[in-house]
C-alpha cells in the first residue's frame, strides 16, 4: 500500500494549485490503539485512535474525491469541515492534504 493513496508524500501536488475541500465521512482506526497512560482503569482509559477522512473537491467543475490518514496526535477535522486540498496541474486527482 502506498501512502500517495492516503495524499501523503505527493510534493508535486504541494508545489501546484490548491482548492477547497470538505469532509464527507471520518472513519475511526479501531483497531490501531495508541495508549497514553501506564495504568488504566478500563480497556479505552488513555486510548487515542488515528482517522482516515474522506473528503470532497473540485477542479474546473469537475469533483474529485480523497482520504487522508490523521495521527492519533493530530486534530482530526470533522464531518462538513473544509480543509485545503493541494493538487497537481496537469492530474488534478494526485492530491496532497497537510494537517
Amino acid at each position: 500500500m502506498s501512502f500517495r493513496m492516503f495524499g501523503i508524500g505527493v510534493t508535486d501536488a504541494i508545489a501546484g494549485e490548491q482548492t477547497e475541500g470538505v469532509v464527507t465521512e471520518v472513519k475511526t482506526c479501531w483497531w490501531l490503539k495508541v495508549n497514553t497512560k501506564p495504568v488504566r482503569r478500563s480497556a479505552i482509559d488513555g486510548a487515542l485512535f488515528p482517522h482516515i477522512i474522506h473528503f470532497i473537491y473540485s477542479v474546473s467543475g469537475q469533483t474529485y474525491k480523497g482520504k487522508r490518514y490523521v495521527n492519533w496526535n493530530k486534530r482530526c477535522p470533522v464531518k462538513d469541515e473544509r480543509i485545503t486540498v493541494h493538487y497537481e496541474r496537469e492530474n488534478p486527482e494526485k492530491y496532497a492534504v497537510i494537517i
